[in-house]
């Protein structure tokens, strides 16, 4: 890695790290680099690219492969809409060029206001859906029906994000989010639920969250991460003596309860959103400020600084190596020196299930 000293500061290709004065004193640099840790993450000359811009508030990414090209889903919250772009890759110039992406296309509208999405191990897209109040899943016909809508009789609050475990668990968070902002009326506590599909079982799994939104698995799954953004309640509110934390619960060794609760890392300013991992267990969280990156040790190792708040992101492309970013009215990429801990999913042409 190359590396240069001017007075004093060292920087890592064209990234300072530990820049010396208040960022809004400084150059704007869109990295920000803490931890050495970080700056092999983004490589010599990272690139944040702009994808597309115009939407409402983007949230929810998820990306699947196919045989020659990916795709690319996410949610268009203001104008009820699943967006969908088509991925070429980075050959043949191994970056990011305009011909990597085609022009965004609605997937699917109305969504019932989809949020948070990720594909099952098939690779069926499964969506939280605020007004619906369920988690759908969308077969590859595109035929959308109800994964899971209800607890001990009681429809879900407003889903807000899931992911899926190995074992083809969908566990997903469910706060009063649309019964604030929405006329609907909430009946359960915001719990964090399991849900197994060859069973229907559905139980709740940590009940003591105020308003639980991401989560995700540690790569070996041995650590579940709960982001509770309770200092946020209803649009243009903001309660700083309430949760905008990550949390952290051990999986027990039947793989399906939890224990050993505790605080894994305090995001500011604003809240944290959405979240995901790489294979190295490091955590990138969307936030007030762009996306923050935490190590397994829940130590802030840098930021990609975003010009507008960020919900959500996902680890995509053939190699897993393109970190695809929502980021309010734009999507964004840039391709990093680390790789999703989920494996991308593969789809085949002509599957119907």
């Amino acid at each position: 890695m190359q590396r240069w000293l001017f007075a004093g500061l060292t920087l890592f290709g064209n990234i300072q790290v530990n820049p010396p004065y208040p960022v809004s004193e400084a150059p704007q640099l869109p990295l920000e680099v803490y931890a050495e840790e970080f700056a092999k993450i983004l490589g010599d000359e990272p690139k944040l690219v702009h994808l597309a811009e115009g939407f409402g508030f983007t949230e929810g990414p998820v990306y699947v492969q196919s045989e020659h090209e990916g795709y690319l889903l996410f949610t268009d919250q203001i104008r009820d809409n699943i967006m969908i772009m088509r991925w070429h890759g980075i050959e043949p110039y191994g970056q990011i060029t305009p011909i990597s992406w085609s022009a965004p296309a609605v997937f699917r509208h109305p969504s019932s206001i989809a949020d948070g999405q990720t594909a099952d191990l098939q690779g069926h897209l499964l969506t939280a859906e605020t007004t619906g109040r369920r988690v759908s899943i969308t077969n590859f016909d595109g035929n959308v029906k109800t994964l899971v809508g209800f607890y001990q009789g009681k429809p879900l609050n407003s889903p807000n994000d899931l992911v899926v475990k190995s074992d083809g668990t969908v566990w997903f968070t469910d706060p009063s989010y649309g019964c604030l902002q929405f006329p609907q009326e909430c009946y359960l506590p915001n719990n964090v639920y399991r849900f197994d599909p060859k069973t229907g079982d559905l139980r709740p799994v940590i009940e003591n969250l105020k308003m639980p939104n991401g989560i995700a698995f540690s790569p070996d799954e041995k650590i579940l991460y709960v982001i509770d953004s309770a200092a946020i309640q209803a649009p243009r509110t903001y309660y700083d003596k309430n949760p905008h934390a990550i949390y952290a619960f051990d999986v027990n060794s039947d793989g399906a309860t939890l224990r050993g609760q505790r605080v894994f890392a305090v995001v500011s300013p604003g809240f944290p959103d959405g979240m995901r991992l790489d294979t190295e267990g490091n955590i990138y969280v969307g936030a007030l400020d762009g996306i923050q990156v935490f190590n397994p040790a829940g130590k802030l190792i840098g930021k990609i600084r975003m010009p507008k708040e960020t919900a959500n992101l996902t680890f995509g492309g053939k190699d897993n190596n393109i970190l695809f970013i929502c980021s309010s009215d734009s999507v964004w990429a840039i391709k990093l020196n680390a790789k999703g801990a989920k494996p991308v999913p593969v789809i085949k042409r002509g599957s119907s299930s």
